[in-house]
């Protein structure tokens, strides 16, 4: 049951900070974005990163792609060498928002799918630092939407799901947050999320 928020929680890519594989990769194809799209869509799959969110070893993952797309040797061990490369600014107004909010009291908390190469260049962005804990999921070997990895946010903070609002880019992540008991909010940029936020927690 819903009850006062206390505390809300944020993903990380395109919600804190920007991120996208094509920056990185349209670069390394010479600026065509249709072929760096391919790339993403058919040899660095969602699939694959998804194993690497889950905290499978960088170098195996990338070796194994490597043996399945020779032609793209090159490439793909990129994403390990040139991975910061992948993520950009924060997102605009974020900052300022979670700064209010703290100041109003509310907890502040993290929860992405990220691996640990990516995620360590995040550590030094200021924005990081304004949340309270953080649960990484190449850390836990568990990815949203998975229920159990909001359940280990949850248990190692001490909170209450219907305290929480969770805001994420992806639905189906949202969807998984309110299954659990928070409520959820799907982002789009930090104007909307305000607003949003404001109808729930007043």
């Amino acid at each position: 049951m819903y009850v006062m928020v206390k505390h809300i929680v944020f993903d990380f890519g395109n919600v804190l900070v920007h991120f996208d594989p094509l920056w990185l990769y349209e670069d390394v194809f010479g600026g065509d974005r249709e072929q760096a799209r391919w790339f993403n869509e058919h040899v660095a799959t969602g699939a694959w990163v998804r194993r690497l969110d889950a905290g499978e070893p960088m170098e195996q993952c990338v070796a194994e792609l490597q043996a399945q797309w020779p032609q793209y040797a090159r490439e793909i061990a990129l994403y390990d060498t040139r991975y910061h490369e992948m993520v950009g600014p924060e997102m605009e107004g974020m900052r300022s928002l979670l700064e209010r909010l703290k100041g109003e009291g509310y907890g502040l908390w993290g929860l992405t799918n990220w691996p640990p190469k990516i995620y360590r260049v995040l550590e030094s962005r200021p924005i990081f630092g304004l949340l309270d804990g953080m649960v990484i999921s190449s850390e836990e070997h568990l990815t949203k939407p998975d229920a159990r990895i909001y359940q280990c946010l949850l248990d190692r903070y001490a909170l209450a799901a219907g305290e929480c609002v969770f805001t994420d880019d992806v639905a189906a992540n949202v969807a998984a947050a309110e299954a659990v008991g928070m409520r959820g909010i799907l982002f789009r940029d930090a104007t909307q999320l305000e607003r949003d936020l404001r109808e729930i927690i007043g």
